[in-house]
């Protein structure tokens, strides 16, 4: 659950605004920063909140099974296929967590234009 946090395109984009910014777009990934980022802690016994948490669960394990057959893909059309799988489980899980922050149509727009 928190991989599919961490990596989602809601806390980057937050996370790109409390870090120290480098030459070339770089950023400092440090526990400094880290330790900001506004967590979303599901109430499990929620029976909302532990559907949301198994369905993030499920993505993120899908999306490393992704990852290990794309290092394993023997061909191009195999890694496009791949690659595009990768891309809609990416757009998945933002989308959870868009909606876990509760976030509007114009914070989404502006953290997908970032």
């Amino acid at each position: 659950y928190i991989l599919g946090l961490v990596n989602s395109a809601v806390l980057f984009w937050y996370l790109r605004q409390l870090s120290n910014k480098f030459r070339g777009g770089w950023i400092t990934c440090t526990k400094q920063y880290f330790g900001q980022l506004p967590m979303r802690v599901l109430d499990l016994s929620d029976p909302d909140d532990a559907a949301q948490h198994a369905r993030m669960v499920a993505l993120v394990e899908g999306m490393l099974a992704l990852h290990r057959r794309l290092a394993q893909a023997a061909t191009p059309r195999d890694k496009e296929v791949l690659q595009r799988q990768i891309a809609a489980t990416d757009r998945q899980i933002n989308a959870l967590v868009y909606e876990l922050y509760g976030l509007t149509e114009d914070e989404i727009r502006i953290v997908e234009e970032a």
